[in-house]
């Protein structure tokens, strides 16, 4: 009879199994990402200026209010 030998996996072996690791792993969370990425994109009905000024404008109440909390002190 021969006996079981359970020995460390050389490099073929490892590069083998870093290979299923990533097609098992790797790839799905990388479709469920851009997935994600593309949803959000679709979900914004303004246009990225349109955005990037309310953004602006929140900004500019937000150091309004700390300037009165200053102006309080």
């Amino acid at each position: 009879m021969v006996p079981l030998v359970l020995g460390f996996p050389g490099g073929m072996e490892l590069l083998v199994i870093l290979l299923i690791a990533v097609i098992l792993f790797g790839i799905p969370i990388v479709l469920v990402g851009g997935g994600l990425y593309l949803y959000r994109n679709a979900q914004s009905d303004r246009p990225a200026s349109d955005e990037i000024e309310s953004l602006r404008e929140e900004v500019r109440q937000l150091r309004e209010e700390i300037q009165e909390l200053d102006d309080d002190r």
